[in-house]
């Protein structure tokens, strides 16, 4: 499978397992209050025991993380770090998260205004970079699409760079978005679930068949 692909929001033993056992190459586990799939770090830590993640990658997810946080996911044992936050965060913020988990493993989630450019300087301190769709309320999981000619245009602007395309993906747009983007990888949540946590089996089986096509 040339695209990574990652399953976010997880909250249930059940559905990690099934995404890792199909090929799944990271699931992401959300520390956000504010979010409907939010979990705390002893709920993570009682879902990891009960789940082989063989080569899948866990991922952190986070909104704007205090250093305290940020060792707490280390200590929990995530290998990634994915970190939303507005554009007008301070770069030293960012340089700080690149400090204390490496430039390899923190992937970027800047919330872009259409109005707004990425951040040159931020793009030193990691090699991952997600997109999502924007929305003023909330950081991710709107369930509604990216903008895919941003996404590109950001591709071709930093070759260097990973990037993950996220928003509102689902088997019903997944091939139509491989083919206008190309991304590195994929994010896959609300477009594969039941209700906000609760992933959809069904859909789920959807998404590998049509990656192996």
């Amino acid at each position: 499978m040339s695209t990574l692909v990652k399953f976010c929001g997880i909250t249930r033993s059940s559905d990690a397992q099934l995404c890792i056992d199909l090929g799944a190459d990271a699931l992401g586990f959300i520390f956000h209050p504010q979010s409907p799939r939010n979990l705390s770090l002893p709920q993570f830590q009682n879902l990891q025991a009960t789940v082989d993640f063989k080569t899948c990658v866990k991922v952190a997810v986070a909104v704007s993380p205090d250093v305290r946080l940020v060792n707490e996911f280390i200590d929990a044992g995530f290998e990634k770090f994915q970190f939303h936050y507005p554009a007008e965060l301070p770069i030293q913020k960012i340089s700080e998260w690149s400090s204390l988990v490496g430039r390899e493993n923190l992937w970027l989630a800047p919330r872009l205004k259409p109005s707004e450019q990425m951040v040159e300087s931020s793009m030193e301190f990691a090699n991952v970079v997600l997109i999502d769709a924007y929305s003023q309320e909330t950081f991710g999981g709107t369930g509604k699409r990216a903008d895919w000619s941003r996404f590109v245009q950001l591709k071709k602007q930093f070759t260097d760079h990973q990037w993950f395309l996220a928003g509102g993906l689902s088997p019903n747009n997944l091939q139509e978005a491989i083919l206008n983007t190309a991304p590195d990888g994929l994010d896959l949540n609300s477009g594969v679930e039941i209700e906000p946590g609760k992933k959809d089996k069904e859909k789920i089986y959807q998404v590998f068949s049509l990656l192996s096509k």
